[in-house]
């Protein structure tokens, strides 16, 4: 799987979102608060889950940015650092889904699962298979 490939066929975060999901899930000013809460940089790590395969564990950044006109939408920019250097390994658009608090790209499959300053999730071959385990924490 090359993942610098994984650039502009998307990074695009879950299904969701709209006025009806936003009246059900809580107060439109508390679901602007967690969609500006997920705005910003946030790094950590991808852990390889096959230790077997060609992949190697990375220190990533993601920078999310807002869309306008877009409330449950995303841009979404994803590095690995690599000799201290940030190499962007793609960017695309992202959703998020309020109900279950999870940002989403189609391809590669990314699913991370928000709770406060922390994302979680896994990054999936086109079979389902998990390939990666990301951790992420909010940069001030």
């Amino acid at each position: 799987m090359k993942i610098t490939k994984f650039a502009c066929s998307c990074l695009l975060i879950l299904v969701g979102g709209g006025r009806l999901a936003a009246q059900n899930t809580g107060s439109n000013t508390e679901i602007q608060d967690v969609r500006s809460r997920i705005a910003g940089v946030w790094r950590g790590r991808s852990v390889c889950v096959d230790k077997k395969s060609a992949c190697h564990d990375e220190i990533n950044v993601y920078r999310f940015s807002r869309l306008a006109g877009r409330p449950s939408e995303f841009f979404v920019t994803a590095s690995k650092i690599v000799d201290g250097k940030e190499i962007v390994m793609g960017s695309g658009e992202w959703k998020y889904d309020e109900k279950t608090k999870v940002v989403e790209c189609e391809k590669p499959l990314i699913r991370l699962a928000i709770e406060g300053r922390k994302m979680e999730g896994t990054l999936s071959l086109a079979n389902g298979t998990a390939y990666r385990r990301i951790y992420l924490e909010k940069e001030d």
